[in-house]
Parts: structure tokens; sequence; C-alpha cells
């Protein structure tokens, strides 16, 4: 697992928290200490908190102002998720990053992005088998019919039959 540095002002710019993150199959960890921000005496034991991948609602590298303050933005399902840590706003939790690992954060986004996006697809097609969602129009050889009635891949209108309601 691949890690980043991250920091972020805590307790309304009295705190500072500074840690790194990295993500498994089993969810995003974020490790981190808090100190005081006037003189980074007074410091908190080391502490871990788990967001699970399916926690996350999205993920986003952010340049900040003149590309100076780069950072990651992620955006959570449940506020619960981030009742652990000791600053976040509506469900939101920006993860500042040094200049000089701007792109490492910009991969790190984008593969957590990416790992976030496959495990929900996974998870909709669970759902939609659970529900016996499929039939004909997913099996092999036969098109989707969309509302326009042009058979996708095709020119030619699908062929529409009479219904009970139009007769």
């Amino acid at each position: 697992m691949d890690t980043l540095a991250f920091h972020f002002d805590a307790y309304g710019g009295w705190g500072e928290v500074k840690g790194v993150a990295g993500f498994d199959e089993h969810g995003l960890l974020l490790q981190f200490t808090t100190s005081d921000a006037l003189f980074g005496v007074l410091k908190s034991g080391l502490r871990e908190v788990r967001l699970p991948i399916e926690a996350l609602r999205s993920v986003q590298y952010r340049a900040g102002f003149l590309w100076l303050m780069p950072a990651i933005e992620l955006r959570v399902r449940e506020l619960s998720a981030l009742k652990d840590l000791p600053e976040s706003e509506q469900g939101r939790l920006r993860l500042r990053v040094a200049f000089r690992d701007r792109h490492e954060a910009r991969e790190f986004a984008q593969e957590l992005d990416r790992w976030r996006s496959l495990r929900r697809i996974a998870e909709l097609d669970r759902n939609l088998d659970r529900l016996g969602v499929g039939g004909a129009a997913s099996a092999p050889g036969h098109a989707a019919t969309p509302a326009g009635g042009h058979r996708i891949g095709t020119s030619t209108p699908a062929r529409r039959t009479e219904t009970d309601s139009e007769r």
C-alpha cells in the first residue's frame, strides 16, 4: 500500500493534523497525530481511522489557489464515517498535501477513485443479480432498445408490438 503525507487544520485553526493516507481492498486508512498549532508541543498519540471504500461518495484532487495548495477532497455517504476525525465539514474531508507531493496526490486520488468506482459497479451488479434483473436484453446477441426506439449499434428501429392499452 502506497502512502501519501497529508495535513489539515483542526479545532478552528487551533490544532493541526499531520499524517499519512493509504488504501487497500478494505478501505482508506488514515494514520495521524494532532498537535496544537501555536507551538506544536501538545501532541496526541498516533490514531488510525479506516474509511470503508463503500463509505466514500467521491474522491477529487484539487489544485487549490493558484495551484499552490493542492488537496484531496473526500466526500462520504454518511457523516458517521468521519466521526473519529477531529475536523470535517458536512461530510467532506480535505486532506492538504505539500506542493512537492502534488503529482503523487493526483495519482493517489485517481487510483482511489478508480478503486471506489469499481467497487460501486460490483455492488450494483450484485444488487441487479439479486433482484433478478437481466433477462433477454442483457443476454449475448440481444441489443438494448432505448426510449428512442432504435437499437444500440444499428440504424433500424426496433420492432414494436401493440400492447393491450394501445388496442
